[in-house]
């Protein structure tokens, strides 16, 4: 057996990538802000939801399929906009999109990001997402958006809760600022010989690093730290704009408020990615799980509502698509599969989540997504997300 196949889970994935990837990389894919509280409790809250498990049913016949925004896909999760994969691995960007269309699941493209819109959308097709920051500069995000027209993406993903970036202490203390790679970054890299032949030196031979696609002149070069810089006065006022602009799909990413929710509903938005950006932006915010309910319920059946955050078993799918989520973005899951053993890495870690939805469904006695509702999960006691 090959090490993709003794992967065993998501944490399998996980230790391959740490044993294969420089430290500071892997810190970059694997850490969150500042204490990093938010980002733990984004996976320990989905343990204190439980499943409850009805029995004597007829599970043979089983479909985890669904629908979101008119397009089926073959299970309810998609791949969330992860920077950067092109780091990770070599050409990552592909990798990760050609696992996806396999698996036939939607495969967000970030902005920072290496691969162009157009080569991403030839292997996803409408499976294709594309994700944009509000950019200080609005020229920059008005070309993106255009771009993402021009190549035939339907569905357009708006990230709103990085006005700034997070703190990562630990990039700076490691040396692995975009632009200020320290002499302890390079041995890292040196130090890692799967990583440094298997994409470094693969890079080397094409040319060089690839630039950031889609950025304007001057702004393409993260290893130089020239990329463009977020907005911070992006407003609703904006979103209205974009609402007008952008006749396909419209999805804000980052939203975990019931407040807010109702402001994106009333802004005409098809989608509702309940994030916080992984626990990378703000430590200490409500975690994904614990403010979907509230989400779900502010918006009821007008917008679609996703969300992403310490996602690792298919099980915990189930539990968010209980609680009224349509689907579950996952990030990390399928960037430790990419860092793994690339292409194959994503492969396994989808079907890892296929399998485990599959099991989990047939052990608490559903056939088909339809039937769960919250009359299938229960919380811990004093848990805040509780709906209702």
């Amino acid at each position: 057996m090959n090490a993709m196949a003794r992967a065993c889970n998501i944490d399998d994935l996980a230790a391959l990538a740490r044993r294969r990837l420089p430290l500071g990389l892997y810190e970059y894919l694997d850490r969150g802000s500042e204490d990093e509280i938010t980002m733990r409790e984004n996976s320990n809250s989905i343990k204190r939801v439980f499943l409850r498990q009805r029995v004597g049913m007829d599970v043979s016949q089983r479909d985890i399929s669904t629908r979101l925004f008119g397009i089926r896909h073959s299970m309810p999760i998609g791949i969330a906009v992860t920077g950067l994969a092109g780091l990770l691995a070599f050409e990552g960007e592909h990798s990760l999109a050609r696992a996806a269309a396999r698996a036939g699941i939607p495969f967000t493209l970030g902005t920072s990001n290496f691969a162009a819109v157009a080569e991403i959308q030839a292997i996803c097709g409408d499976l294709l997402w594309r994700q944009v920051y509000p950019a200080k500069d609005r020229d920059v995000l008005r070309h993106q958006v255009s771009t993402a027209k021009r190549a035939g993406v339907k569905v357009l993903v708006v990230t709103m809760d990085s006005p700034v970036l997070g703190n990562r202490e630990y990039l700076r203390r490691g040396g692995w600022m975009p632009g200020a790679l320290s002499m302890r970054a390079k041995l890292q890299i040196l130090k890692a010989p799967r990583y440094c032949f298997g994409t470094m030196l693969r890079y080397a031979l094409r040319g060089g690093f690839p630039d950031m696609a889609h950025m304007p002149t001057g702004k393409t070069r993260f290893l130089d730290g020239t990329f463009a810089q977020t907005a911070d006065d992006f407003t609703w006022d904006e979103v209205r704009t974009l609402r007008h602009q952008w006749n396909d799909v419209l999805v804000l990413k980052g939203l975990s408020t019931a407040e807010d929710a109702r402001i994106a509903a009333g802004c005409g938005v098809d989608g509702i990615i309940v994030s916080n950006h992984g626990g990378r932006s703000l430590d200490g915010c409500v975690p994904s799980m614990g403010a979907l309910a509230a989400v779900v319920d502010a918006v009821g059946t007008k917008v679609t509502v996703l969300v992403d955050g310490g996602f690792k078993r298919g099980a915990d799918v189930l539990k968010a698509l209980a609680l009224g989520a349509s689907g579950v973005m996952v990030g990390r899951a399928t960037l430790y599969g990419l860092a793994a053993g690339g292409e194959a890495g994503v492969d396994r870690a989808l079907q890892i989540f296929s399998e485990e939805i599959h099991r989990a469904l047939a052990l608490i006695g559903c056939r088909q997504l339809a039937e769960l509702g919250r009359q299938y999960v229960t919380m811990s006691e004093g848990y805040a997300g509780w709906p209702g």
